[in-house]
């Protein structure tokens, strides 16, 4: 399979999977703000899905850009995580009818954990399927975002038994460690190594 093949199937599963989260809100009458308030929580789900949504999609366009090559573990990496990302809907709907309770907060922080965990198992891949000096190996092992977004997750799955909210809002933070680009994200990282070990000396 071309890397051009497996980018244009991601594509297909993103846009429908975001098309999907927008479906699912429903509008009451009459037309005004009330009825608008009366569906914040389904708002705010969507809102912070479709964010990190599209954040790791651009982050995935990055790295298959980078790739010189693939090869059938990246292909079967990638499908595993696709699938993670197609019960995103579910679980957003789900959480948005129901702010603050436990078990839609947890089931959706579940799912994308998971989606992290598969991502990161696909950024292995996509390493090992390349030559150990090209460019994308180099900028995916100076990259920490993977482990730093499984860390919070891990805490965000703890933190939802006590304060099910967290949930929703600690998505939106992991949101947020994505937004810089790959060499961004390298260039602060070692920036916050830097400063620490002289503050240490």
């Amino acid at each position: 399979m071309t890397k051009s093949r497996l980018e244009a199937l991601t594509d297909g599963v993103v846009a429908i999977v975001l098309t999907v989260l927008v479906l699912d809100i429903k509008i009451p009458d009459p037309a005004g703000f009330q009825s608008l308030w009366n569906i914040r929580n389904t708002l705010l789900a969507y809102a912070i899905s479709f964010i990190f949504v599209g954040v790791i999609w651009v982050n995935h366009h990055r790295v298959f850009q980078m790739a010189d090559k693939i090869n059938y573990r990246v292909v079967w990496a990638n499908i595993f995580w696709l699938f993670w990302l197609t019960l995103c809907p579910s679980v957003t709907s789900w959480v948005g009818r129901n702010p603050g309770e436990f078990w839609p907060e947890l089931s959706y922080v579940l799912v994308y954990t998971m989606w992290s965990f598969s991502f990161g198992i696909l950024m292995r891949q996509v390493m090992k399927a390349n030559e150990p000096d090209s460019h994308v190996v180099r900028v995916l092992s100076k990259d920490h975002r993977s482990a730093l977004s499984m860390f919070i997750n891990l805490c965000l799955i703890v933190g939802v038994f006590f304060v099910p909210m967290i949930g929703l809002f600690g998505r939106f933070f992991v949101s947020g460690i994505w937004i810089l680009s790959y060499r961004k994200a390298e260039s602060y990282f070692r920036h916050l190594v830097f400063y620490k070990h002289t503050k240490d000396e």
